[in-house]
């Protein structure tokens, strides 16, 4: 079957290989997934959704029947029901029309599980909104289990060897995922934006502290040379501050955050003179914090945190912003434009898209907006 995602090309008619045809087809099943002539996967994303269904109607008197927990129901869903659904998803590449099919197939099966609501202005029963199903269900939502399943499966391939032909097609020297998450000149943006995230949540902490914060310092060298430091914290009760630089990198060592402190240390140690002399400040230390692309915290961190008191919610909302960019860069990757000549201006306008999607929203902005949505659909 020749591949293409052009519906017009020009077909040859069969193939024949020596003394065997192949008939050249539209579409076909290989390993229970079907792929077709223009890489399309809605099809299969269809036929997995009418399997759910089929199985879902096999199942249907368990998930309504009294005599069993809500749990157990879960449990079958997820065990039973989602498999079906989920076959070979890693490689699916949905658009919202997919995910909103996914969607309305888990919400039916949710509402057949939980059951209706008793209307308490009312009294009359009534079924439970999309808020209230998730709310109840207490797992992430179809979409983000495919979204997950996809990145442990890139994960299985870039761990492979060089010998396997996954590894050779998208691990190659360019393709690898420490260059995705790290060095791809199409995610550049969206790196940019994740460092910038990450160093405007730490000051905000550390004010909390009645320290006082100053960023994007520019400050002169022992040599003479021009340096911008990302963070300085200057605690005037005790005369002491410390230059702060976060660094987000790709896992590859248990060493990293030594490497990285050291290597920040000597960038921004001979810049202490400066400072001391700028803030009148008696002693000036540097730390550099790494941070893991896939939402690695190290020790190292953790120790820096307590030293300054602040709450394990910081580092609960770094892990949380570092993977959300990751992902995001990673999804840029995935569906990006073609690159036949390097970084061009397509990659660079998707990126902006990407980023008025990503605008860092309050937890409690973000809910109410979920369920305005929700309430409307």
């Amino acid at each position: 079957m020749i591949m293409s995602r052009d519906q017009n090309i020009v077909r040859n008619g069969n193939i024949k290989i020596g003394d065997l045809p192949f008939e050249e087809v539209g579409k076909f099943k290989y390993l229970g997934a079907t792929v077709t002539n223009i890489n399309d996967t809605r099809e299969e994303i269809k036929r997995r959704i009418n399997m759910g269904n089929a199985c879902y109607y096999s199942v249907k008197k368990l998930l309504s029947s009294s005599l069993l927990s809500k749990n157990l129901k879960v449990r079958i869903y997820k065990t039973v029901l989602l498999p079906v659904v989920l076959y070979g998803c890693e490689t699916w590449t949905l658009t919202l029309r997919e995910e909103h099919r996914l969607r309305v197939f888990e919400n039916k099966v949710l509402r057949k599980i939980f059951g209706a609501k008793r209307d308490e202005v009312t009294g009359e029963w009534r079924k439970l909104h999309n808020a209230e199903l998730h709310a109840l269900y207490s797992s992430p939502d179809i979409i983000r289990n495919i979204k997950s399943r996809r990145l442990r499966w890139v994960g299985h391939v870039a761990r492979m060897g060089e010998s396997r032909n996954a590894y050779r097609v998208h691990c190659s020297e360019y393709e690898t995922l420490p260059h995705v998450l790290g060095s791809c000149p199409q995610g550049e943006v969206l790196r940019i934006k994740r460092h910038n995230t990450i160093r405007s949540m730490i000051p905000d902490a550390l004010r909390s502290k009645n320290l006082d914060v100053h960023e994007e310092v520019h400050c002169i060298a022992d040599g003479g040379s021009n340096r911008r430091i990302d963070i300085i914290a200057i605690n005037r009760n005790k005369q002491t501050a410390e230059i702060i630089d976060p660094t987000i990198r790709f896992e590859i060592s248990a060493t990293q955050p030594s490497e990285v402190n050291k290597e920040k240390k000597k960038i921004y140690e001979p810049t202490i003179q400066h400072l001391s002399a700028k803030y009148n400040i008696e002693k000036i230390t540097v730390t550099g914090l790494f941070f893991g692309a896939r939402g690695t915290i190290p020790k190292a961190f953790v120790k820096w945190r307590e030293k300054y008191k602040l709450t394990r919610d910081l580092q609960d909302a770094i892990v949380t912003t570092i993977i959300k960019f990751s992902v995001a860069i990673f999804r840029q990757h995935l569906y990006g434009v073609q690159r036949t000549a390097g970084y061009t201006l397509l990659d660079r306008k998707r990126n902006e898209e990407i980023l008025e999607q990503l605008e860092v929203e309050s937890v409690e902005e973000k809910n109410q907006q979920i369920q305005i949505k929700l309430a409307r659909s």
